[in-house]
């Protein structure tokens, strides 16, 4: 989606010197990001032998609805074209909302997350 907004131009300019572009891609590397240190630290605490199953569940609960809101922000900064079979960005929504709910759906990750804690 970064690489597309340098490049695309629309009403004589380029697409990502828009504020509201910037700010889409700025929150989908932040998901990305975020995503990925939230799973290596429940990476690192499977490997130590340490108990993990309140990380392993954070992990899943947010990366699951990262990769959606990841996915629809990169819908609105290609615009029409990303609902063209031309790109996979159609693809990539309906993976990221398959692997949402596999093995167990945001809600039962965040109830295991509170369980863990007790509540």
């Amino acid at each position: 989606s970064v690489d597309y907004v340098k490049d695309r131009e629309q009403f004589g300019q380029v697409v990502g010197s828009f504020q509201a572009v910037q700010h889409h891609c700025t929150n989908m590397v932040v998901e990305v990001d975020s995503s990925r240190y939230i799973t290596m630290q429940a990476i690192w605490r499977i490997a130590q032998g340490l108990p993990a199953t309140k990380e392993v569940a954070m992990a899943k609960s947010y990366t699951s609805a990262a990769a959606i809101r990841v996915t629809k922000l990169g819908h609105q900064t290609h615009g029409a074209i990303s609902f063209c079979d031309e790109l996979d960005m159609h693809l990539y929504l309906r993976k990221a909302h398959a692997a949402s709910v596999a093995f167990g759906d945001e809600e039962y990750h965040l109830e295991k997350v509170a369980n863990e804690l007790g509540l």
